[in-house]
């Protein structure tokens, strides 16, 4: 099974994680990183690297922020851990895409799934205006 590690600033991964396992269950293979205010650098690397040494195989890494520093930490990490993936802008669309096909997708279909859901989770409602004035009824 694909492992999953979900790193952001603060407080999120586990509650990001949360939301998506009350839509699609409880998930295994599948562990977080907070990265808390204050928090040194090499403490952060001890933490993702302690976590990436739990799981095997594909690793796939999801982020907040490109350029922030749990992302920068992971491209750093990449040097000892080449079959870690990256990807950043973690949203709850993404990981219910991950969750659901990472079992059933090879590797690159699964990124480029994953990314995509991301992409298309994010979208803006814009009312229709109705032809018929209130009024009217």
């Amino acid at each position: 099974m694909v492992g999953v590690i979900i790193c952001t600033h603060g407080s999120s991964a586990p509650e990001i994680l949360k939301s998506a396992e009350m839509i699609c269950g409880k998930q295994e293979n599948c562990l977080t990183v907070n990265f808390e205010n204050g928090e040194s650098l090499d403490q952060l690397k001890k933490e993702l690297v302690q976590e990436i040494d739990q799981l095997r195989g594909i690793i796939i890494c999801l982020t907040d922020l490109k350029g922030g520093t749990p992302f920068n930490t992971l491209v750093g990490l990449l040097k000892k851990y080449p079959e870690i993936e990256i990807i950043t802008g973690v949203n709850i669309p993404m990981l219910l895409e991950l969750f659901i096909n990472r079992d059933q997708l090879e590797k690159e279909q699964l990124l480029s799934a994953i990314i995509e859901a991301g992409k298309s989770g994010v979208y803006r409602y814009q009312r229709i205006k109705s032809s018929i004035q209130d009024d009217e009824f």
